[in-house]
């Protein structure tokens, strides 16, 4: 048996859009086993990993939940504008995990001291998860990560603007951005100091 650990089976789950069942029956499990599996209340064993893997179509390592760092993917410059680095460069710098990271969590890091005033300082981790199309309404006020039209991404909170389907952004520092587009969005969910 593996020791007690935590994994991303739930994540992996929804990602793929299964039910708890559909993952039961592809693991080869009763529903309640699974479950057990998946809260944590029942360990995984070497053969479960290797087979939740080849299922979800994912290394082993994401199936176990052992997140001490996470790939830094972008970096955050002068007037929270996040630059993407670029997907053929491998991931060189790492951040340390949140607790509660999980496989699709991924970090930016603020590479100018007025990259967003009042949030982070320079050399600060700005973490993420899954990106949504659009904005979902729960996110509105919350501090995120917005894709625009023209391939431009910001760190903002956005409003709803005055036109249907348009947001208004704001941060500190800046000048607000009326009645724009959002393509799609990734809400922050921690910012630490390196």
């Amino acid at each position: 048996m593996v020791p007690d650990m935590g994994n991303n089976l739930k994540t992996l789950r929804e990602r793929k859009g299964w039910t708890v069942e559909d993952a039961a029956s592809a693991m080869g499990l009763s529903k309640s086993g699974y479950e057990k599996i998946e809260n944590g209340s029942r360990r995984l064993t070497l053969e479960r990993i290797a087979r939740a893997a080849q299922i979800y179509q994912v290394p082993q390592s994401d199936v176990i939940n052992d997140r001490t760092n996470t790939g830094v993917v972008g970096e955050v410059v002068r007037g929270g504008r996040v630059r993407f680095f670029s997907p053929e460069t491998p991931t060189l710098l790492v951040a340390p995990a949140p607790f509660d990271a999980t496989i699709d969590t991924v970090a930016l890091v603020v590479t100018d001291g007025d990259a967003l005033p009042g949030v982070a300082e320079e050399r600060w981790f700005v973490y993420h998860g899954t990106r949504r199309h659009g904005l979902p309404e729960d996110w509105i006020g919350d501090l995120c990560v917005v894709g625009l039209p023209d391939n431009v991404v910001l760190v903002r909170r956005p409003f709803h603007g005055r036109r249907a389907g348009t947001y208004d952004l704001f941060t500190l520092g800046t000048e607000p951005l009326l009645g724009t587009e959002i393509i799609w969005s990734a809400k922050i969910d921690w910012i630490k100091p390196r």
